[in-house]
């Protein structure tokens, strides 16, 4: 019987012994999940059980892995954890023995070993140990290897440590691990061996697999990538800009130069003919495909944060185009309100900047064009879009906002509540916190601490288009807090271990890239880019001539209004 969340069993009027009737106990309460149960049992006069609280088989476990301690070797530190797991009950049991056999889960302790900081020979030694089974080891260290070493360098080191193996074993039938490695370089990493003009590291490598009848066939995809890399060169011939580096980057430096003219060349009324859907897609498709162009490596914070430097000027510049084409959104956003119509011709007057019913409509216009991008997964333009809009040179116009409708407020207030949740990866704390638990939990293998929404559309059909100012602000948080070697000279492999969890990510984006098929509007991309990169103090001042403040002394540059989702300048 069952009253509330207490149970009663009553056992009377059964001949069989104590033992039988406590083991049909067991059983019925294996049905049912009362917290307390009550017992009675219609026996001879003696000491029997009356009632026993049942223990909570619903609460949470206890943590499956801890942290045991370090292991120092020779050019190596380990990370040791113990990891709890069940162990898997026998599947040759007789038909319905285990139905009454008691309920019940049996572990075994585990010990995993991690490796948390190690010499680069050391960590060439790893790599071409096939006992050595940590998962992802390989694509950690190719993703990340170029932060303190050489290309060059890395290939002698592995073709001296191969050859040592095979004088060590003279049988014919050993089979390299060398060659899966330099299998997946050629393949995933290539952009690894760029080094133009002559193409050294890739040139020393081919010579070295054509030494190695074993790697002929990687030799001729070595020597096709060569011929690539070749090819390419010719084909830029006349380029300002490095090999691989999209015409993003002249338009950006090309912006900010002396004497351009403020109006746009094309007048106010072509961006309302637009289409709302034809000016997302047009911004998508070109976000997408500088996106896929993008080298994770150069998006690490020890790379990125060079970027200002006069001897890094074509540093990443991969990255670099996705910033220049992010910057000419808002940018395009912003003066499409603040820059009145370019004349017909140079002869005739400028002519008088729209109303502020006219910017409201604009206003509205760039809103709808927001939340397409956000139906198209494009978070990179949907945040430029909103950015501009939050500028204080756009928002202070107060007359302006007033003219714009309640429902597109009302959605332009959703878009920048619900961005930060859409866009995020790994919250910052989760990132930097060394958790050795989380990290051993799967096979010693790193997991993504916290999945947001951007990464569970990953695993939906369709193409995203990341916000990549997230992905870098991350990593150079990383590259911050977490020094690049230990006590001894060696290398972190815990840094380079969270800075791949990110770098995973953005490979994967990118081949959600590639998922795209949007048609191109060729009216629209040059509109998009044809205007000057005004400068924060520029965009204030052509704000103030279109509605002069009324208290000279309020609404200063620095003010930000609630919505904001970020307290930085719109640009990246």
């Amino acid at each position: 019987m069952r009253q509330g969340g207490r149970s009663r069993l009553v056992l009377a009027g059964q001949q069989r012994g104590l033992r039988a009737r406590v083991g049909q106990m067991k059983r019925r309460l294996c049905w049912g999940y009362a917290s307390h149960v009550d017992v009675q049992l219609d026996l001879e006069p003696a000491v029997w059980l009356r009632s026993f609280h049942l223990l909570a088989t619903e609460d949470p476990s206890p943590d499956p892995v801890q942290e045991w301690g370090e292991e120092v070797e020779e050019g190596a530190v380990y990370g040791i954890t113990l990891r709890r797991e069940p162990v898997q009950e026998p599947t040759d049991d007789a038909p319905g023995e285990h139905q009454l056999a008691p309920s019940f889960v049996q572990y075994r302790t585990c010990r995993v070993r991690r490796l948390k900081a190690a010499s680069l020979n050391r960590l060439v030694t790893n790599l071409l140990d096939p006992a050595y089974q940590e998962q992802d080891f390989v694509p950690i260290f190719l993703s990340t290897y170029r932060t303190f070493t050489e290309t060059s360098t890395l290939i002698e080191l592995l073709f001296q440590r191969d050859d040592m193996l095979s004088e060590l074993d003279n049988s014919d039938c050993r089979k390299s691990s060398l060659l899966p490695l330099i299998h997946t370089w050629l393949e995933e990493y290539s952009e690894d061996l760029w080094d133009g003009p002559l193409h050294r590291p890739l040139r020393l490598l081919s010579a070295h697999l054509l030494h190695r009848p074993a790697f002929r066939r990687l030799a001729r995809r070595a020597d096709t990538l060569l011929k690539r890399f070749q090819s390419e060169e010719c084909s830029s011939v006349g380029r300002t800009t490095p090999v691989g580096e999209p015409a993003a980057q002249e338009e950006e430096e090309g912006a900010g130069e002396e004497g351009q003219e403020w109006e746009n060349t094309n007048e106010l009324g072509d961006f309302m003919d637009f289409p709302v859907k034809d000016i997302a897609e047009e911004l998508t498709r070109l976000d997408a495909g500088l996106f896929v162009r993008v080298v994770p490596f150069q998006c690490l914070g020890c790379v990125w944060s060079q970027r200002d430097k006069k001897e890094s000027r074509n540093l990443a510049p991969t990255v670099r185009a996705t910033i220049a084409q992010f910057n000419a959104v808002t940018n395009r956003v912003i003066t499409s309100l603040l820059c009145p119509p370019a004349p017909p011709s140079p002869d005739q007057p400028r002519r008088v900047p729209p109303g502020p019913a006219q910017r409201a409509r604009v206003i509205e216009k760039w809103i709808s064009v927001a939340q397409e991008c956000r139906r198209l997964r494009n978070l990179s333009s949907l945040r430029a879009i909103l950015s501009a809009l939050q500028s204080n040179a756009v928002y202070r116009l107060k007359r302006t906002w007033s003219a714009v409708s309640r429902e597109c407020v009302a959605a332009f207030d959703n878009l920048c509540e619900t961005f930060p949740n859409e866009n995020c990866v790994l919250t910052s704390r989760e990132i930097l916190v060394e958790d050795g638990s989380q990290l051993a939990e799967d096979n010693s293998t790193p997991r993504s601490p916290k999945l947001c929404t951007v990464s569970r559309h990953m695993n939906t059909t369709g193409g995203i288009v990341p916000y990549l100012g997230t992905y870098l602000t991350v990593l150079t948080m990383l590259d911050t807090a977490l020094p690049d070697t230990v006590v001894g000279g060696l290398i972190n492999v815990e840094k380079r271990r969270r800075e791949f969890e990110i770098l995973s990510q953005i490979r994967q984006l990118k081949r959600c890239c590639s998922q795209y098929s949007l048609p191109p509007h060729p009216h629209i991309a040059p509109w998009l880019q044809d205007a000057r990169l005004l400068t924060d103090q520029e965009s204030y001042d052509l704000s103030r001539e279109l509605e002069p403040p009324v208290d000279p002394c309020s609404t200063p540059p620095g003010i930000w209004s609630h919505r904001l989702i970020s307290k930085n300048s719109p640009h990246f």
